[in-house]
């Protein structure tokens, strides 16, 4: 399967072995739930899809990576305990705990969280001394004496034999004990992701046409060669960087990535088409609705090959993308801000002893902060997400200086010695309608900069769609209404836009956003709703795959 279902398969284990009965036992006892075994080529989001299913579960989550670790690491140290065993004294050798279950039970403690999913990383190439303790641990969840804690379950990832020469395969009693899932690399599964993570657009361009150079593997017995989708993310990076700081990009430095010399040079002298034509045709002006602009893209679409129109139509998509992953990123600081809010008051009413909002704000942020520590340190929320909500305490801090300027830093709550419980109740509430004042102002900033964004959007989806449909372009430059004209129009699109592959491959892609998704719900009246509506996508993909297989 590709990384796409193993992680829905991922989730629906973690739910199924978490799930309780009314008497807090687990539907599925502990013997019963087999250890996650995922086994796919490196590369292609193992790790990732583990730490994604925790968090969308809402449990814990452990990470090791076992060739980084000794029979004494994992085991644990030995010492000597004395013991009496039928009236005589024993030295009985003992093991400290082992430092991974002591990691478990230290994210329950630190997190309050008591199922959770502890990921052994290259389960299959440990070293021969530690090799024995592992099978233990995936047949029995137990190093040593000390047991995996119940509600936690077991995973664990390796690569195939092919990937790697010091894997060690698994017997079949151990096999038969775990949940096994094969993982192979997919394009069309990735593509979705690298859209929404915004990757570079030459990229996209080149896999799109060339989806079997996506994952490569030559081996031989004097050199290797590899791609994988780590590589080309880490690569998108890189290359928006380097365009950033004007540095020139060229096959050595995509080699350090793609370690396929024919691959790298061959996205090279693509990566210059695309970067080439990026700086010459008109898109940014297009998409802000300059008549000239949009005429001169009109006519690539219609005379030039298919490999001119990808070109275009990624320029389009990357410019429309990268907006709506701005304009989701400023909605969800919209809400993590009015969720920091929400939990400023309710802290504020659960400590009466805060006499100004200066050292009721600090003691919140100090609060804060040890909680996003914690999920940083255990792995409980993405980097983005962990971002989001520093941000958002920013805000607050903003908040809290331009409250202590309004209030001239008064105190608003009197000091328990001076006060009744009555003038106390008065000043919190004063307090409380003094922060969701202050709050509302800037949420009712934040609103106007997304709105402002999804303006944008909407203005670039129609000039994108009136580009590529040579009807709708004609009507535009006639002056006449699209809305009111285009009706009859609509009805042609089915069997237009079979012989627009550009547009079909445009309005395909954008679905596959998840920001554009999230975007299109929240404003379904936007320019590309009539065509999805008008369109079979089940019937027009296949006919593109083909189109794209042919001109290939």
């Amino acid at each position: 399967m590709n990384i796409q279902k193993a992680r829905e398969e991922i989730i629906r284990t973690i739910r199924a072995y978490t799930a309780q009965k009314e008497d807090g036992t687990y539907v599925i006892p502990s013997l019963r739930q087999r250890p996650l075994l995922l086994i796919g080529p490196p590369g292609i989001g193992k790790t990732a899809v583990m730490e994604q299913a925790a968090r969308i579960c809402q449990v814990g989550f452990v990470s090791y990576t076992m060739t980084h670790h000794t029979r004494q690491s994992a085991l644990g140290l030995p010492y000597i305990e004395h013991r009496s065993f039928g009236g005589e004294e024993y030295a009985v050798t003992e093991y400290t705990m082992s430092e991974i279950i002591a990691s478990v039970y230290r994210c329950m403690e630190e997190t309050g969280v008591h199922n959770g999913l502890l990921f052994l990383d290259e389960i299959n190439c440990v070293s021969e001394t530690l090799a024995p303790a592992i099978l233990q641990f995936l047949q029995n969840k137990t190093f040593g004496s000390h047991r995996l804690p119940d509600g936690w379950i077991l995973a664990a990832a390796g690569n195939p034999p092919e990937y790697n020469k010091s894997v060690h395969e698994f017997d079949i009693a151990t096999l038969d004990r775990l949940k096994y899932i094969s993982v192979e690399a997919d394009y069309s599964a990735w593509r979705s992701y690298a859209l929404g993570e915004a990757i570079h657009g030459a990229i996209l361009a080149y896999l799109d046409t060339h989806p079997d150079q996506f994952y490569l593997l030559k081996q031989t017995y004097a050199s290797r060669a590899f791609a994988t989708a780590r590589g080309w993310e880490d690569l998108s990076c890189m290359l928006k960087e380097y365009e950033s700081l004007d540095y020139p990009v060229d096959a050595e430095l995509i080699i350090q990535y793609l370690q396929d010399t024919e691959l790298a040079e061959e996205f090279a002298l693509f990566y210059h088409l695309y970067h080439s034509r990026e700086k010459h045709l008109p898109v940014a002006q297009m998409l802000a609705g300059e008549k000239a602009a949009m005429a001169a893209c009109q006519n690539l679409l219609r005379e030039n090959s298919f490999e001119e129109q990808l070109y275009l139509v990624h320029l389009i998509l990357s410019c429309i993308n990268g907006k709506l992953n701005e304009w989701q990123k400023c909605c969800q600081q919209m809400t993590r801000f009015s969720d920091a809010v929400d939990r400023l008051v309710r802290f504020q009413k659960q400590n009466h002893q805060f006499q100004t909002t200066t050292t009721l704000i600090h003691a919140f942020l100090e609060k804060e902060h040890g909680i996003l520590k914690v999920r940083r340190d255990h792995g409980l929320s993405p980097d983005s997400e962990l971002e989001e909500m520093r941000q958002a305490l920013l805000d607050v801090q903003k908040m809290g200086y331009h409250l202590r300027e309004t209030e001239g830093n008064l105190i608003v709550v009197s000091s328990f010695e001076q006060s009744t419980t009555e003038h106390t109740t008065s000043g919190n509430a004063a307090l409380e309608i003094s922060l969701r004042q202050a709050s509302e102002e800037e949420l009712i900033c934040k609103a106007a900069v997304c709105e402002e964004a999804a303006n944008d959007i909407l203005k670039m989806l129609e000039c994108a769609i009136q580009t590529m449909d040579p009807e709708l372009i004609r009507l535009v430059f006639t002056g006449n209404s699209v809305k009111e004209q285009s009706s009859n129009h609509l009805e042609k699109i089915p069997d237009q836009a079979g012989k627009n592959a550009a547009l079909v491959l445009f309005l395909s892609s954008l679905q596959q956003n998840p920001a554009a998704g999230i975007f299109f719900k929240r404003y379904p009246d936007n320019p590309c709703t009539p065509y999805w509506e008008q369109l079979d996508f089940s019937a027009r993909e296949n006919a593109l795959k083909e189109f794209l297989a042919a001109a290939t």
